[in-house]
């Protein structure tokens, strides 16, 4: 981790928040399946499946992810975020502001809405300028801080879509169409979530998991895949393109997925074993993401579940529990007095308490594929989910406490 930029590390607390709460999410989107059952994967147009959706895509990957960004940011990309002490309250307005999307969207509560859209959309698109200007102002590579860049831009169309989606929805604007829909979810997915995976996997691939350092040329390339679906996109939305071309959207997903199990295979030095493990799953599953959504006939609900239910969050989780780790170890250094020895992050975190979470989430991807063909099964899918995510949650909270309850330590 010698490339990492130790003095401008946040307070390990800031994204150690997001973290946490990203894992809490889903514990809370696997009982919600397990709740609503059959209905929450009938359709893609049914409230339950728009809240489990969002609880996915808002809850369990927007925590994590703009809490990687609080850490790496600084850290790797010598970009410090400025007003850090905002940076929680950000955070519990993003939370708070989630919470009453969902309940604007599974309960007649209209009135509900509004005041979603000033937390969620104010605590997003502060998050995002505070995002830009550090970049801005950033000396890191300037490809990956090109591709931060066009990832937080993406974020902020992707609100301003869902802030209008949302006004249809609760009377407040016309209706609008399904195409509408499917560009919100588009710019969000491949723009903000993958774009973000593009530029934060360049560097954590060599530095995590002792991949070969990606060549800047590939970076850009896949950085062009990304503008390209999304131009293809509002094509598709405005009319110049047929509405077949919305399945195509899963085909960056799957480009990404083969370009990381490729250079996993040409690994030199590995490092992190479980974390491979957890990327290189949740690439096969992005890969069948994609091929599901080709496929003539592709099955949308099967796509969206190999993607945002399974893909995402395995590359999500697998890099929280290792961040977590890290930030444990960071701030045991701030904490410990002088001529203490810190642990290693390796022993911090144990490999076994990894394994285990991994098993449980393949164990659930198991159970949540058949669910969209029976969905009998998706009560049970839920509770897998949850428990899954209950483990990590746990294994994340058992390590971060060693902070505050101390460790075993050897005077040098």
């Amino acid at each position: 981790m010698s490339g990492l930029a130790f003095t401008q590390a946040p307070a390990p607390a800031l994204p150690m928040r997001y973290l946490l709460a990203a894992q809490a999410w889903g514990v809370v989107a696997g009982l919600w399946l397990a709740w609503q059952g059959e209905v929450a994967l009938a359709s893609r147009w049914t409230p339950a499946t728009l809240v489990l959706v969002h609880m996915l895509a808002l809850g369990l990957l927007g925590n994590a992810m703009l809490g990687s960004l609080v850490q790496f940011l600084p850290v790797a990309a010598t970009s410090p975020l400025p007003a850090q002490r905002c940076v929680p309250w950000l955070q519990a307005a993003f939370n708070a502001g989630v919470v009453l999307l969902l309940l604007a969207l599974a309960t007649p509560l209209r009135w509900l809405a509004p005041i979603a859209a000033v937390l969620l959309g104010g605590s997003l698109a502060a998050f995002a300028v505070l995002a830009l200007v550090a970049l801005s102002r950033g000396n890191g590579e300037r490809a990956v801080r090109d591709g931060i860049g066009m990832a937080v831009l993406a974020l902020l169309a992707t609100l301003a879509l869902g802030l209008v989606l949302l006004a249809a929805r609760s009377g407040w604007h016309t209706p609008v169409s399904p195409g509408l829909v499917n560009l919100h979810a588009i710019v969000g997915g491949v723009g903000w979530v993958l774009g973000l995976l593009v530029a934060v996997g360049s560097v954590t691939l060599p530095m995590l998991q002792g991949t070969r350092a990606i060549p800047p040329s590939w970076l850009r390339g896949a950085q062009a895949v990304v503008l390209a679906a999304l131009a293809i996109a509002v094509a598709a939305w405005s009319g110049v393109l047929p509405d077949a071309t919305w399945r195509g959207m899963a085909v960056p997903f799957a480009l990404f997925a083969a370009g990381v199990l490729l250079v996993q295979s040409r690994t030199q030095y590995q490092r992190n074993p479980l974390l491979r493990r957890f990327w290189r799953w949740g690439g096969i599953a992005l890969l069948g993401g994609g091929a599901a959504a080709l496929l003539p006939g592709g099955h949308v609900l099967l796509g969206g579940a190999l993607v945002l239910g399974i893909g995402l969050p395995l590359l999500v989780v697998g890099m929280a529990l290792e961040i977590t780790g890290f930030l444990t170890w960071i701030a045991l250094r701030q904490r410990v007095p002088r001529g203490t020895r810190v642990p290693g992050v390796g022993s911090l975190f144990d490999e076994a308490t990894k394994r285990r979470v991994l098993h449980a989430h393949l164990l659930a991807a198991t159970l949540l594929l058949p669910a969209v063909f029976a969905p009998v099964f998706s009560c049970i899918a839920g509770i897998a989910l949850a428990v899954a995510y209950a483990l990590g949650l746990h294994a994340q909270w058992r390590c971060w406490r060693q902070v505050r309850h101390g460790f075993s330590t050897t005077p040098r």
